[in-house]
C-alpha cells in the first residue's frame, strides 16, 4: 500500500500546480471546441464571443484570460499543421525528388487538414495569418511569419542540389508562403472543390526556378 506523504508548508504551492494547470487546459480547450462547434453551425462572422463562452461554459472574463480576440481562438485551432507539413517534406527527402514534390508534400498536408473545416474558417484563418504577419513585420521581425512554412524544405532542397546553391531561401520561402496564402483563399472561395497541392506546387516550383533532379 503506497504511503501517503506528508504535507509541508514550505513546498510554495508546487504540490497544488499541476491541478491548476489542468484545469486551465481543460478551461482553454472548452472555449476552443465550443468555438470550433459554432463555427460549424453558424459561420465564424455569425459568431461572437458570448456565444463561444456560453457553448463553453466558462465567463468572458475567462475568455480573457486566455484570449484577447476570437480570432486568437481561430489560431488556437491549427487549421495549418506545419510540425505534420515539415514531417512530409522530410520523408519526400530522404528518397529521390524533385522540388516539386517536396513542395507539394507540404501543401498536401495542408490541404488535407483544411479539408476538415468549413471554407469560411479556412478563409478566416488565412486572413487572420495575413494579420499577424503584418503584426510580425510592424514590430521589426522582416521575416518571422512570412517563411516558417517553406524555410526548411528548401534549406534541405539546397543542400540537395534542387535549389540553386545562391538562392536566397528567405526570398524564396516568403514568396512561395505568399503564393499558398493566395491559393488558398482562390480554393475556399470555390469552396473547395477542386484538388490544391498538384497545381499550386507546380505554379510554385515554376516561378521559383528550381533546379532538375539528378
Amino acid at each position: 500500500m503506497p504511503q501517503v506523504r506528508p504535507s509541508s508548508k514550505n513546498d510554495h504551492g508546487q504540490g497544488r500546480a499541476v491541478p491548476v494547470r489542468a484545469r486551465s487546459q481543460a478551461s482553454r480547450d472548452a472555449i476552443v471546441q465550443g468555438a470550433l462547434a459554432l463555427w460549424r453551425t453558424k459561420g465564424f462572422a455569425e459568431t461572437t464571443v458570448t456565444d463561444i463562452c456560453k457553448a463553453a461554459g466558462v465567463s468572458k472574463a475567462l475568455f480573457y484570460v486566455y484570449f484577447a480576440r476570437r480570432e486568437d481562438v481561430l489560431m488556437e485551432i491549427e487549421i495549418f499543421t506545419m510540425r505534420d507539413a515539415h514531417l512530409a517534406a522530410r520523408a519526400v527527402a530522404s528518397h529521390p525528388y524533385e522540388l516539386v514534390d517536396l513542395i507539394r508534400a507540404v501543401i498536401d498536408v495542408l490541404e488535407r487538414g483544411m479539408r476538415r473545416y468549413p471554407p469560411e474558417l479556412v478563409f478566416e484563418a488565412v486572413l487572420e495569418t495575413y494579420r499577424l504577419e503584418q503584426r510580425a513585420l510592424a514590430d521589426g521581425d522582416a521575416e518571422g511569419g512570412l517563411t516558417f512554412l517553406f524555410r526548411e524544405p528548401f534549406e534541405q532542397a539546397r543542400r540537395d542540389g534542387r535549389l540553386p546553391p545562391d538562392t536566397d531561401i528567405e526570398r524564396t520561402a516568403r514568396l512561395s508562403q505568399i503564393l499558398v496564402g493566395e491559393g488558398i483563399r482562390s480554393w475556399t472561395a470555390r469552396q473547395c472543390e477542386q484538388p490544391l497541392a498538384q497545381p499550386l506546387a507546380q505554379e510554385i516550383s515554376t516561378l521559383i526556378g528550381g533546379a532538375p533532379a539528378r
